[in-house]
This record gives structure tokens, sequence and C-alpha cells, in this order.
């Protein structure tokens, strides 16, 4: 086994653990979004809907307004979308331009800027619950999150799921309500979509999705190049068994631990497990042949070969010294092997054993 397919099998399963992992994550999450009741993690369970407002005529005219935004009037302003509307019983003009979002009263022309007790009211006209409201904290963090200006508070009501009304104080809006279950809810998508990043904003396509999408395909490389190799050397196929088999067959010779002839096995393409295995279990393993539980060693009689990684963790080197190896790291030779132990040996009688009757039925039958 070359220095080659030691680090791509070990960069295998590091990429491996990694996809993995949030492989893993998606499918647990996957599956809370479709066992969890929807209104477990609704945001919105306690919101009121806005009472449909009268619109009141406006004492200021928006080009009064827009005057106020260019200052001395040479400057020009992009306008995108200006709204009136009512807020707390007077008009409100919202403009939003290129440069960002304002709001004006529509009956002074002054700039919004809700003190507490508008906040408050606000607050109590979006909320249904029966807990008591806090007094308006300004939260810099929500600002960040909800795109909002400076101005932005959090409402605390302390009631059953903890909910938490946020409002910008220079538009007049309500922007949302968050609980525990909508936090909650939060984690579950920033997991599910691998958003680590707070400031990534609503693109899918950010550093942490391609270093996945990177890792996964590394995965499907490293595999690739792992059969590859592991075919090269015969692992699964014994080229040079299949150019002998054309000529003569080859042959095992299996000794005892104290160098008895116990049986010749013809063999056949595969690794040295596989051929001791092929008509009857003579050797034990509890791995399957990938090389972890140690139990399927065997003493190389002639020139053992060179010991591989997963024999040198789990043999001493005294026993790799006296030519002991795992059969499932090596392919099938033709030559002398011989068993390690007692246990061993008994475990091949008893193979010998129960293979007899599966090999002449009939004898089987025949009485004592």
């Amino acid at each position: 086994m070359s220095l080659n397919t030691i680090n791509a099998r070990s960069i295998h399963r590091i990429l491996g653990l990694i996809v993995g992992a949030q492989l893993l994550i998606w499918t647990l999450t996957g599956l809370a979004f479709n066992l969890i009741d929807d209104p477990l993690l609704d945001a919105n369970a306690l919101r009121a809907k806005p009472e449909k407002a009268l619109l009141i005529s406006p004492k200021v005219t928006l080009a009064e307004i827009t005057a106020q935004l260019t200052g001395s009037g040479t400057k020009q302003i992009d306008l995108k979308r200006v709204e009136l509307n009512t807020l707390l019983g007077r008009p409100i003009y919202r403009i939003k331009t290129s440069s960002g979002s304002h709001a004006f009263w529509a009956d002074t022309g002054e700039a919004v800027n809700l003190n507490r007790e508008q906040l408050t009211r606000l607050a109590k006209q979006s909320y249904r619950g029966e807990a008591v409201l806090s007094e308006p904290i300004l939260d810099e963090a929500a600002a960040q999150r909800y795109g909002g200006n400076p101005a932005f508070y959090r409402i605390d009501t302390h009631d059953e799921r903890s909910t938490q009304i946020f409002i910008d104080g220079q538009s007049g809006q309500v922007k949302a309500h968050e609980n525990l279950g909508s936090e909650f809810k939060q984690l579950l998508f920033m997991l599910h979509f691998i958003d680590y990043y707070p400031d990534n904003g609503v693109s899918f396509n950010h550093l942490a999705t391609q270093l996945i999408a990177f890792a996964a395909l590394l995965l499907g490389l490293s595999g690739t190049w792992v059969l590859v190799r592991k075919l090269a050397a015969g692992d699964y196929i014994s080229w040079q068994l299949i150019s002998r088999a054309s000529k003569k067959e080859s042959r095992l010779t299996l000794l005892s631990p104290d160098g008895e002839l116990l049986e010749n096995i013809i063999l056949a393409p595969g690794n040295l497990l596989d051929n001791l295995n092929y008509d009857r279990n003579r050797i034990a393993s509890q791995c399957g042949g990938g090389g972890h539980c140690g139990m399927c060693r065997v003493r190389f009689v002639d020139q053992a070969p060179k010991a591989t990684p997963e024999e040198r963790a789990r043999l001493k080197e005294e026993l790799l010294a006296q030519g002991i190896r795992l059969s499932c790291q090596h392919n099938g030779h033709q030559g002398k092997l011989a068993l390690t132990s007692r246990a061993q040996l008994r475990y091949w009688q008893k193979a010998q054993a129960e293979a007899k009757p599966a090999l002449n039925p009939a004898q089987a039958k025949q009485p004592s």
C-alpha cells in the first residue's frame, strides 16, 4: 500500500466526517421542521392585525417634504417610492430614495422621531396578549438585523413565550415580533441552510455553503482516487492471480500454530481473508475486513509483506517481526501461512466439522 493511498484515505475520512456531519444536521433540522407544529414556531402568534386606518388629508405637500431632503434645492434626489399613511391618528409620509428611507409627519412636516409614549402605544396596538409591556429599549443589534434606522427599539412583554416587539422609531413601523419559538426556528434555518454568518443577508451562496460543496466534491474525488489505487494494487481483483490462473492453479498452504499441515486452499482473486473464508469461515473477523478488529491475524512462514498502517496500529512490533499480519490487508498469497493461536485452531476445526455434513449430506444422514 503506497503513501499516496494512505494520504488519500486519510483525507477521504476527514472530508467524510465534515460532509457527513453537515448532512446529518441537514436531515435532523428537516425532520424538526416537519415534526414540530407550526404554531409553536410562529413569531406572530400574539401579533394583532393592524386596523384599517382612515386616511387623513395632509397639511404639508410632498414638494415641501422633498425640499427638506434637497436642502437648498440644488441637490437632486432619486425617489423610489412615496407612501401616504396614518400613524397614531396622524398623517405621515414615508419616502424611499436611493440614499435610504425617511418618514415625515404630513401635518407638520417634521421628521418622525417617536418618543417613549408613542412607541409604547404602537407596541400595544400590535400585541394582543395580556402581559405588561416594558419600557422601550434601544437595540442596535436588532437595527442591523432588520435594516432599521439607528433609533430602533425593543419592547419586552415577559409573557409565556417571551414575546419581543421591535419598532423603528424613525419610521413608526413595527418591524417584527419575536419569541422563543421563532428564535428556535431561526436556529433551525441557520443550521439547515449552513448560514453560519449572521451578516450574510439573504444570499444562500455564501462562504460556508461554498466550503461544504467544495468538501463534497473533494470527498468524491478522493474516494475515486482510493478506489482506483486499490484496484491497481489488487485489493479487490488480484491481477497477478488472474494471469497465473490462465497458466496454472495457485494454492495456499495453511498450517497450524505448531506448523502442522491443515489444508491446501486454491486461491481466487481477492485478499487473503476472502480466500481463507471463501467456502467456510476458517478465520474469525468482526469488522468484515476493514482492518479494525485485528482478529484475522496470520503468520507468514516465508517472507512477510510490508506492514500496513492498520497493522502497525493494532499489532505490536514483536508480532510484526515474527511475520504476523492481518489477512484482510494483503492480497492472495501463494505460499505458507500459519494460524497464530489455539483459539484460531479450534475455530478452524469447528468450521471443518460444520462443513462436512454440508459437503456430503447423504453421509450425514447415515445412522452411526
